[in-house]
């Protein structure tokens, strides 16, 4: 299926439409291995609203990247769709593909290895121009310097090689690349955890004045909390393949369904040091079990502390609380109809 295409809005008017800019289905991603099958995803169903940011968390080796990763077909999906602007690209050969690409972006993880050490900061950022027939020459260059102003960097680095850019102004440089041809979807995988803390905030700061300014949807993959709680809308946590958990920021950080997400969030610091000594931190036992050999039932219920028989036999599937906000879901036997959780931190009260 195609829809028309989508004319990008000037900077500064966000898009009127909020229809999704990403639909993930039942995207699977399986990798042949010599002790088995890697189920790095296992049926993950997402969307990224045009203009929205998704945070997605979870715990290194969650299958976090591998989704980001098969959005953009870095890496194919086994099974499931994946659609960009209503079009199915899941299958698309790389010549159908490439047309489309300008529609969506990856931002790595290290600029240090994204970015080509051969290319000149202006090279870089205008190949996409390029590459897509948008702009060359004169009219290339005038682009990259107003991009490079954009992302807060001076235009007579235009002529720099990367390895002379710090970590950060990388980073912007990379920003700049995915944003030069004013993409409908970001993913960000990660962008600012090979960054010193101290421009980690500046670049948060970047990429949300970027979007509130372009009004593209973002997709936002990460382990840190606090980054999440700042720039995302929503929130969808995943545990070893699998989203457990998808509810609006403000809601996810209040009250917590999923054990799993109730755990996460128990071991993010808070700044104020006596509420932080007084909080209950919830400590899982054990360890993430291999995706080789995932556990049957609820694949949490190895390290969930109010796990109870149903859990270890019975797969719960992502479901709607209807009695709850909008956009909540909840994989987890324990939680109600009406949205009433178990408290992980407090196991005797659980089932």
């Amino acid at each position: 299926m195609t829809t028309a295409p989508v004319v990008p809005a000037p900077a500064g008017e966000p898009r009127a439409d909020t229809s999704p800019v990403l639909e993930l289905t039942t995207l699977t991603r399986h990798f042949a291995a010599s002790k088995g099958t890697v189920r790095a995803v296992d049926g993950v169903t997402l969307t990224v609203g045009r203009g929205e940011v998704v945070g997605l968390v979870g715990e290194s080796g969650s299958g976090k990247s591998t989704v980001g990763r098969c959005a953009v077909r870095l890496d194919e999906p086994t099974s499931g769709t994946v659609r960009i602007n209503g079009t199915d690209i899941t299958h698309l050969s790389r010549r159908a593909l490439r047309p489309l690409r300008k529609d969506f972006h990856l931002v790595f993880q290290d600029p240090s290895s994204s970015l080509d050490p051969r290319m000149t900061v202006g090279q870089i950022i205008a190949e996409p121009l390029r590459l897509h027939g948008i702009a060359r020459g004169r009219a290339a260059r005038e682009r990259v310097a107003a991009l490079l102003r954009q992302v807060g960097l001076r235009p007579e680095y235009i002529d720099r090689n990367p390895h002379e850019l710090s970590g950060g102004q990388r980073q912007r440089v990379s920003l700049a690349r995915a944003l030069s041809v004013d993409p409908d979807l970001l993913i960000a995988d990660e962008p600012t955890s090979a960054l010193d803390v101290s421009v980690q905030a500046s670049v948060l700061n970047l990429l949300a004045d970027l979007q509130r300014d372009r009004g593209f949807g973002c997709l936002f993959i990460t382990h840190d909390l606090a980054a999440v709680e700042f720039l995302a809308d929503r929130i969808a946590v995943m545990y070893l393949g699998q989203i457990v958990e998808v509810a609006p920021t403000a809601e996810l950080f209040a009250a917590p369904k999923h054990p799993y997400t109730q755990a996460l969030l128990s071991a993010a610091p808070v700044p104020d040091p006596v509420e932080q000594r007084s909080r209950r931190r919830i400590v899982l036992s054990g360890e993430l079990p291999s995706p080789l050999a995932p556990p049957p039932g609820c694949r949490f219920h190895t390290r969930c502390p109010v796990a109870v028989d149903r859990c270890r036999t019975e797969v719960p599937g992502l479901r709607a609380l209807p009695a709850t906000a909008k956009a909540r879901q909840v994989s987890c036997h324990l939680v109600t109809a009406d949205g009433a959780a178990p408290n992980a931190a407090a196991p005797n009260a659980a089932a």
